[in-house]
């Protein structure tokens, strides 16, 4: 017996087949359960996607034989169909993770925002927001509920140009070319400039983003800072850091500027910012024809399984 028979032999038989089976779906369920989806990227996971498609379409091969001799025509038709939408959709998912784009990035009223490998940059023009108001609705925690309204107004250019200005919304996805850009319902805050004058007057300005708090050195004290949301009336609270400990020095706002060892903090420009998802999914129609391969695969052999019975037993 020749080795590529060996290894034919091998790959399709079902004792490689099912374990295969059992340990992509035990790493499938296990990594769903984790925030970062990176790993139905990894080449090791496409890797055991492509082992188990090799092994179930030897499997099919293996078995064409035996299944057409004890089932007939129909039968065969019904599981070579089904499998072969099971092999496209395996195929669909490991052609997605090589070619898919998944990113996440936060936009900032006003400014460009650089995407790393996208053919264009997103500049957000405005952010319009409307909350729900609590005397409308007492007994509800609105915290927990959606904005009435948040509308991005995008404006997406390519080679420094304008190509188009659309706006989105949680729910209403902005397309560009294959890539879709989709607004992030709670990521949502403030972004601003934080002045710093010293006594003999000399200003400091540090930019302030919430998802990167930064640490401040103000005369002998290490700061750390972040935004806070309340209503339209940003502020800004600045903790001292000791260690593992922090200690809270105040709320600066508006208006009311903070002073902290003889330095005066005070708010620069102020923008909203919102989270936005980026992605491409070439995979869909490639996942959608095998869906269909796969339905129509079972609906056959089930049909026809039902109708030969059912033929037998009148004979």
């Amino acid at each position: 017996m020749s080795v590529l028979n060996q290894v034919f032999r091998f790959l399709a038989s079902l004792k490689v087949a099912i374990p295969l089976l059992v340990l992509l779906t035990a790493v499938t369920i296990i990594a769903s359960m984790f925030p970062n989806p990176d790993l139905f990227r990894s080449w090791w996971y496409l890797s055991l996607l492509g082992a188990q498609g090799v092994s179930l379409l030897l499997v099919t091969i293996q078995h064409i034989p035996a299944i057409l001799r004890r089932k007939g025509r129909n039968a065969l038709i019904g599981v070579v169909t089904t499998h072969l939408g099971i092999l496209v959709l395996i195929a669909g998912i490991i052609y997605g993770g090589f070619s898919g784009y998944r990113e996440t990035a936060r936009l900032i009223e006003g400014q460009v925002t650089i995407i790393p490998e996208l053919p264009f940059v997103l500049q957000l023009d405005k952010l319009v927001i409307e909350e729900y108001q609590q005397e409308d609705f007492p007994r509800m925690d609105l915290s927990a509920l959606p904005k009435r309204v948040q509308d991005s107004y995008i404006t997406v250019l390519k080679n420094g140009k304008p190509v188009m200005s659309e706006v989105t919304a949680p729910g209403t996805p902005l397309h560009i070319d294959d890539f879709v850009v989709l607004p992030a319902i709670s990521d949502l805050g403030w972004y601003f400039e934080l002045i710093v004058t010293d006594r003999q007057g000399r200003e400091k300005t540090i930019p302030v983003r919430p998802w990167a708090p930064p640490l401040i050195t103000v005369g002998d004290k290490r700061l750390m800072t972040h935004s806070l949301v309340t209503g339209d009336n940003p502020s800004a609270e600045f903790f001292v850091v000791a260690g593992d400990q922090m200690t809270s020095l105040g709320v600066l706002s508006q208006q009311a500027s903070l002073e902290i060892e003889g330095n005066t903090l005070t708010l620069g420009p102020i923008h909203r910012y919102t989270g936005v998802k980026i992605y491409r999914r070439p995979q869909q129609p490639v996942l959608i024809a095998g869906t269909l391969l796969m339905v129509v695969g079972l609906l056959w052999h089930f049909y026809f399984r039902h109708r030969d019975r059912q033929q037998r037993r009148e004979i």
